[in-house]
């Protein structure tokens, strides 16, 4: 069954003298990559610059996930659309790109029917495990597709892990806690929230069983390679990151 996302491109106005540079974030959205980025998790893209288009598009062919690039998302015509289409039984996933980089864009956003969100700049794997995320809690995409971030895979189906080629040798809980930061690629990861989800800890747990956990995963996944995938961030948690972007889940 073809996996199809439709991405609107709202058409993005030319900010202009007197516009306030706070307001917006101007970094373009480099859409040759994330559209490779997206083929490569096998995902098929129809893109639309007209929202005449949309609905068409949406009722048509049965589209797994709305992708929405916006300028404000507080301001799309589209959201009616979007919760008239939910309102009839239509499961439509729908993630925004905006250029507003505010967190009361991000609130917006959320309240008229977004279930995911990014600002400006974008980061390819994160955009990518992030729809892939989507499409799994939504239950549009089975958990056993590979993950593929800067050389490693992950095959949830099989347990396996390789870099560059080469298989690595993870315990079943080692394996948990590696897919765990590769689905949430570029995310940080809070050591209580990977206590909750990899050990099922639902208390505040007075132990250092997840960086020592890192630091077994760290000596096979990232000893010996320059690009490093596993980043502390000190006092919290954390962060699965690719060197240059190319995540895919």
């Amino acid at each position: 069954m073809n996996e199809r996302i439709i991405w609107i491109q709202e058409e993005r106005k030319d900010s202009g003298e007197g516009t306030n540079s706070g307001t917006y974030t101007q970094e373009k959205i480099d859409h040759d990559a994330v559209l490779q980025a997206l083929l490569e998790a096998g995902l098929e893209i129809t893109i639309s610059e007209d929202l005449r288009d949309l609905r068409l598009l949406l009722t048509g062919g049965d589209p797994i996930l709305l992708l929405a690039e916006l300028e404000r998302a507080d301001e799309w015509e589209g959201w009616r659309l979007v919760t008239e289409l939910r309102d009839q039984g239509m499961d439509l996933p729908v993630l925004v790109m905006s250029g507003a980089g505010s967190g009361e864009d991000a609130v917006a956003a959320f309240k008229a029917g977004a279930n995911d969100y990014l600002s400006r700049p974008i980061h390819t794997g994160e955009l990518t495990c992030r729809i892939l995320n989507l499409l799994i809690l939504s239950g549009r995409r089975r958990k056993n597709h590979l993950l593929k971030i800067d050389g490693l895979i992950l095959d949830p189906s099989s347990r396996h892990v390789n870099r560059d080629g080469n298989q690595l040798k993870l315990t079943g809980k080692e394996f948990d806690l590696l897919y765990y930061l590769a689905v949430h690629a570029g995310q940080i990861c809070p050591r209580t929230e990977i206590l909750q989800q990899v050990w099922g800890y639902n208390f505040e747990a007075d132990t250092n069983v997840v960086d020592v956990y890192i630091r077994h995963i760290r000596l096979k996944v990232d000893k010996g390679y320059r690009n490093k995938l596993i980043h502390t961030i000190r006092g919290t948690g954390y962060v699965m990151r690719a060197s240059h972007g190319d995540a895919t889940c």
